[in-house]
């Protein structure tokens, strides 16, 4: 069995390793309920989910305790079709489940020209994977094993079964901070926040069809368990600048958060430990990178205002490993970059409506290679997107408003050369949002 270990082992790094660059979106956004329906908030003043938007803003609020509450439920379905290296001739496979909880609370407590801040909430994820009938990562890994020469399966077995790819990611940040009031056009804040990382990956196939029979070639399952986790510290700067009552200018920046991820091998993994796959206590880097957001805000009536929102992430400066080549995951990937504009009405002193568009931008360097070095990347899909959000926020009680909205992201579709061939990819995402706003 030597050589099977070998062929497994060579695989399922290349395909299932996500020690060296697990598929992690690092650029969220939609971190409240305003946000689903907006799309844009880097310039708000009018609610608590600025803590993580606009710190140096919530001066601008009430006096008193702020409270914003929200979770959001992600139907994605991202999808990728190839064709079967065992011959049987275009397969395809789809996101199974949705996202239920998405949740994020923040907190911010205003007296005089202070403000205190703390929020807990998602700034990064890959969410959750499910292929119940496999993935390109199982029947690639389940090919090899099949057909490659040095396999010692190779001419006993020639079917697979029970194939699944099962994972998440979760970031979980928390903060707290203050913010001042310098002058009435003039605010800053500064904060720092914990991130919290659990990243993990069930993998599994079955070999079947032996060809001298169930008693000396019987059925082969496969399984990989692991789970990583770390957490890390970083800082949060933010200024505000209002000119005139109409007009906001805001400005935040997060620092990088190094992160080094420790390895666990589950009790069900069968093979990881065997063949030297995963080793517990195993770290490796995976750091959040650092990101700049801008906003503008301008109000053209008593009813209706404008956001404009640019966010940049320093992707290329984190540390996320070496590619199998030499060469820095996290330089494949490239920076990454967003622009949106939103517009809010309020219909009545209860009512406001709104609408916005956010457009993101991966500067890939290779994304090919990028694709290939992380682990669920392909299952997950991500690249340029456009997400477009509607809503309405409805104040049912003095000081407690409900927000509401839905929120498309529609990707641009990719084709990935990969050592089989090409595999095009396509993904799309409902978000719906709920949440409440109080003031105290």
């Amino acid at each position: 069995m030597k050589g099977c270990s070998i062929v497994f082992c060579v695989i399922t790094c290349l395909f299932l390793s996500f020690g060296q660059g697990y598929a992690q979106i690092d650029n969220l956004t939609n971190m409240s309920a305003e946000w689903v329906r907006m799309c844009n908030r880097n310039a708000a003043t009018d609610a608590a989910d600025i803590v993580v938007f606009n710190p140096a803003g919530l001066v601008s609020l009430s006096d008193g305790l702020h409270l914003n509450l929200s979770n959001q439920v992600l139907f994605r379905k991202p999808s990728h079709s190839f064709t079967d290296p065992l011959g049987t001739g275009r397969l395809s496979y789809e996101q199974d489940s949705p996202d239920w909880v998405v949740p994020n609370l923040y907190a911010s407590y205003k007296t005089g020209p202070w403000s205190l801040f703390g929020g807990i909430y998602i700034p990064g994820s890959a969410g959750s994977l499910d292929y119940p009938d496999g993935s390109f990562t199982t029947r690639v890994l389940g090919a090899g094993l099949l057909t490659d020469p040095e396999s010692m399966f190779t001419g006993f077995y020639t079917g697979l079964a029970n194939e699944k790819l099962k994972g998440s990611s979760l970031y979980l940040a928390t903060s707290l901070g203050a913010a001042f009031k310098v002058s009435d056009a003039l605010s800053v804040a500064a904060g720092f926040r914990n991130l919290s990382v659990t990243n993990s990956i069930e993998g599994g196939l079955t070999l079947t069809g032996g060809v001298l029979g169930p008693e000396d070639t019987p059925n082969v399952p496969l399984k990989v368990d692991v789970e990583q986790e770390d957490n890390g510290w970083g800082y949060v700067l933010g200024i505000q600048i209002r000119p005139t009552e109409q007009l906001n200018l805001a400005l935040h920046y997060e620092s990088p958060i190094k992160l080094d991820l420790k390895t666990d091998i589950k009790g069900g993994d069968n093979i990881s430990e065997a063949v030297g796959l995963y080793t517990d206590g195993e770290r490796n880097r995976r750091d959040f990178p650092a990101m700049v957001g801008m906003g503008v805000s301008y109000r053209f009536t008593p009813e209706f205002r404008g956001e404009l929102d640019a966010n940049y992430w320093f992707q290329k400066a984190a540390d996320w490993g070496k590619a199998s080549d030499g060469r820095d995951i996290s330089n494949l990937a490239g920076d990454c970059w967003s622009v949106g504009a939103a517009g809010a009405y309020q219909v009545s002193p209860d009512l406001e409506v709104s609408a916005g568009l956010l457009y993101t931008l991966f500067r890939w360097d290779d994304i090919d290679a990028y694709f290939l070095e992380s682990a669920g990347a392909i299952e997950i899909q991500y690249s340029d997107d456009l997400s477009m959000g509607v809503g309405v926020g409805y104040k049912v009680l003095p000081g407690l408003k409900l927000n509401c909205g839905v929120n498309y992201t529609l990707w641009e579709d990719e084709s990935i050369d990969t050592p089989i061939g090409k595999v095009d990819m396509e993904n799309s995402t409902w978000i719906l949002a709920l949440g409440l706003d109080y003031s105290l």
